[in-house]
């Protein structure tokens, strides 16, 4: 069984080498990260879960009850962001992630590594807040019609 597969799998440590920065003196297959990403990707998907949380709040808080649930995933959020922050405090600070700071004009524009490959960094933004942005639009929409109905 073991015969049919192929055996073209690499280590951990063969693909975060592939991933790594390299400068001009580097062996010639490993290719340069231009850049990490632009603090304003992570910007947008945080704005679109606060607004997520806050057209909740517009619309949904209407008694005690449904008030506490609102109280509590908001707390829920609050938790999780923080402890996001806090883990992102490491990461920013250990010497093997460090990447050229750009502007988001050039973020767009350049190669940004990943861990499945360098991608381009439009697409990066659009993974980063496509998700975020849709169910914040989607609440606002249902949060109208919640409104209107009611």
């Amino acid at each position: 069984m073991s015969d049919r597969i192929p055996n073209d799998h690499r280590s951990f440590s063969d693909s975060a080498d592939s991933q790594r920065v390299t400068d001009d003196r580097a062996e010639p297959g490993l290719r340069k990260a231009q850049t990490g990403v632009h603090p304003a990707a992570i910007g947008v998907a945080l704005a679109a879960a606060l607004w997520f949380i806050a057209v909740t709040w517009v619309s949904f808080a209407r008694g005690p009850e449904v008030d506490w649930d609102l109280v509590v995933v908001t707390l829920f959020f609050i938790f999780f962001f923080g402890l996001f922050l806090f883990t992102a405090t490491y990461a920013l600070k250990d010497p093997r992630w460090r990447q050229r700071d750009t502007s988001l004009r050039e973020f767009l524009r350049s190669e940004v590594g990943t861990a499945t490959g360098p991608m381009r960094g439009r697409d990066v933004m659009l993974e980063i807040a496509v998700m975020p942005l849709s169910l914040a639009l989607a609440a606002t929409l249902i949060g109208v019609i919640w409104i209107a109905i009611h």
